[in-house]
């Protein structure tokens, strides 16, 4: 019989764990969220349209940048893996693989964008209808799969096999758990979000103020989910290295 997620238990332990390893969290990955930091800093004051290198390269600095932090704080929370050392910021193998994991998962959802954005090319009938509903309804299976797929992120992260099958064995029937815990995260960084969003429209110190404390909140919301990532591995999944030894392959 597969397990089921004990939803409120998920969260406490969750933001509980989060606050009282602030510290660790901090000295483990106090570089690249530094960096990462800035570079969300300065991203909102790059103008798109009149400085599209810079902002490409800082949406790939990021890019780069999130997986060093992410696998860190799996590791933590899964195997109490804490090197030494006054700073961390390698980018290697495992941190490559989280990289291609979150783009599969984002990937998800390509087919049901493309079908329900391909309607605003075609003539307004019902071909172009059907299209776009066909579009929603995949958008759909997108989220439904990614919800229970995003359980590969803490397996590449502890070196455990990458294997969606047994990933979509093990989360079965527990789709709206899932759901619930990752909006646990979601609607109160939303919600801060809102509320420091409004601090944007002011001046140039306070926009600078209002993004710094945003991002330092979305940081925050980001390693909670992490956690929350963490425990739900470890309660449907199985504790970290108890499948079989990962040998490269995918």
């Amino acid at each position: 019989m597969t397990a089921r997620l004990d939803v409120v238990k998920t969260i406490g332990e969750a933001y509980r764990g989060a606050w009282e390893h602030l510290g660790e969290m901090v000295r483990l990955i106090w570089l690249p969220g530094l960096l990462y930091l800035g570079l969300s800093i300065a991203s909102v004051f790059v103008d798109i349209e009149e400085q599209r290198v810079a902002a490409v390269l800082i949406n790939l600095a990021s890019l780069f940048l999130w997986p060093v932090i992410a696998v860190a704080w799996h590791r933590f929370i899964l195997l109490g893996d804490a090197p030494s050392g006054h700073f961390h910021i390698a980018f290697g193998r495992r941190e490559a693989r989280y990289l291609v994991v979150s783009v599969f998962l984002t990937l998800l959802f390509v087919p049901g964008f493309v079908l329900s954005v391909a309607p605003a090319f075609m003539p307004a009938n019902m071909t172009a209808s059907l299209v776009s509903f066909l579009g929603v309804i995949l958008i759909m299976v997108g989220i439904y799969f990614m919800a229970r797929l995003t359980l590969l992120l803490p397996a590449v992260s502890v070196g455990d096999p990458i294997n969606p099958r047994l990933v979509l064995e093990r989360t079965r029937g527990n789709f709206w758990r899932l759901v619930l815990v990752f909006a646990a995260v979601v609607l109160p960084m939303l919600i801060v979000a809102l509320l420091v969003g409004a601090l944007l429209e002011g001046s140039f110190a306070m926009r600078l103020v209002a993004v710094g404390i945003l991002s330092l909140v979305l940081i925050f919301f980001a390693l909670v989910n992490i956690a929350i990532l963490s425990i739900a591995y470890r309660e449907l999944i199985g504790p970290a290295g108890t499948q079989a030894p990962d040998n490269g392959d995918y």
